[in-house]
């Protein structure tokens, strides 16, 4: 039964806010989920000394509450410098447990990312509690259960989204997409994908190529790929509008993402979709949702046209869209009882025993 009487604030903890697609669609597919109800996204590293005041004032404004700290997702999980925010918002802002539902692991092995940031598992076992529903896929589980705990798999949180915001496309799909570059650059060869999509738009008689740039950053990489294409094409530019872009790329009949939460996105909206995988993360998640094999950084048009047939298959989009929902409802899970502790019908205590009970 609700408490009417609940004193409840969560505290959001992820990027946002700095037109990077996959952080601000992680920030607003919970924001959806749990009604807008946000205490404070909190500040990450030295911006807390520019934020001092408004993290004061919600401190302040949440005294006689219970506080908690949501992880909004990303690869943050075994990163030295997520676990340092985790441990600086869990202390500013009072709260009992991190909430960590669908986040990722980058694996051990991962040169490009453990080059970028460093991983210190120490720095996450002496997190004071943590309420731990899962993780984005198998590589984040198997990496969690050897350096610091059991984890299930319960999918990215912002294959969500659809649910917790659901839309339709008018007119139906008419394009076919492609998002390239990740971190300014991209490990393919723009020839091989070019000449990729332009044979997959003559198979799918799609009128136009969509050039879906999904961080500024790569706006370069994005202008040299539109300029190999022989189809005509259009650029459409995230900038900080996550439902224009999910119409975008729910408009098209085929989508190919070398960024992560262009693949996330994709595969959510029911868009069959060819990942062009350059990290552990890539195959992390696209392992929890097919069986079907990557395409290497290192393939050529034609394997790219193969697997562009792999997904355009009705029996691998049903295989996928099964996984999809069975993930969903794990997440959707998290959702029902974040929503039921905010309400007050569940305890802290109960919510961070149901988390770890999974």
């Amino acid at each position: 039964m609700t408490d009417p009487a609940a004193r409840r604030a969560l505290v959001y903890l992820g990027w946002q806010g700095f037109e990077n697609f996959g952080d601000d669609l992680l920030h607003d597919t919970w924001h959806a989920a749990l009604g807008g109800r946000f205490a404070a996204c909190a500040p990450l590293g030295r911006d807390y000394l520019r934020r001092a005041p408004q993290v004061i004032g919600t401190r302040l404004r949440a005294v006689g509450f219970e506080r908690l700290v949501l992880l909004g997702g990303g690869t943050t999980v075994g990163f030295a410098n997520w676990g340092r925010h985790a441990r600086r918002a869990l202390t500013a802002y009072g709260a009992s447990s991190l909430i960590v539902a669908g986040a990722g692991i980058a694996a051990s092995t991962d040169e490009r990312a453990l080059s970028t940031q460093r991983q210190d598992w120490d720095v996450w076992a002496g997190l004071p509690s943590v309420s731990y529903f899962g993780v984005r896929g198998p590589i984040s589980s198997a990496e969690s259960a050897i350096h610091w705990r059991d984890a299930p798999v319960v999918g990215d949180p912002a294959l969500l989204y659809p649910v917790v915001r659901p839309f339709a496309v008018a007119g139906g799909p008419s394009s076919l997409g492609v998002s390239i570059g990740a971190g300014g650059r991209s490990s393919f060869d723009l020839e091989a994908v070019a000449a990729a999509v332009d044979a997959c738009r003559e198979r799918t008689t799609a009128e136009r190529v969509l050039v879906v740039q999904l961080a500024e950053e790569d706006a370069a990489v994005c202008a040299r790929l539109r300029a190999l294409l022989r189809s005509p094409s259009a650029l459409v530019e995230f900038r900080g509008d996550v439902p224009d872009t999910m119409r975008a790329i729910a408009g098209t009949r085929l989508f190919f993402s070398e960024r992560l939460h262009g693949v996330v996105a994709g595969v959510a909206l029911g868009v069959p979709t060819v990942p062009l995988a350059y990290a552990s993360k890539s195959v992390d998640f696209w392992s929890s949702v097919t069986d079907r094999p990557l395409v290497s950084a290192t393939a050529g048009a034609a394997e790219l046209c193969a697997a562009a047939e792999a997904a355009l298959d009705p029996t691998e989009q049903d295989a996928i869209a099964s996984r999809v929902a069975a993930l969903c409802a794990h997440l959707s899970g998290a959702v029902e009882l974040i929503r039921g502790w905010q309400d007050g019908s569940l305890s802290t205590a109960a919510l961070i025993a149901a988390a770890n009970a999974r």
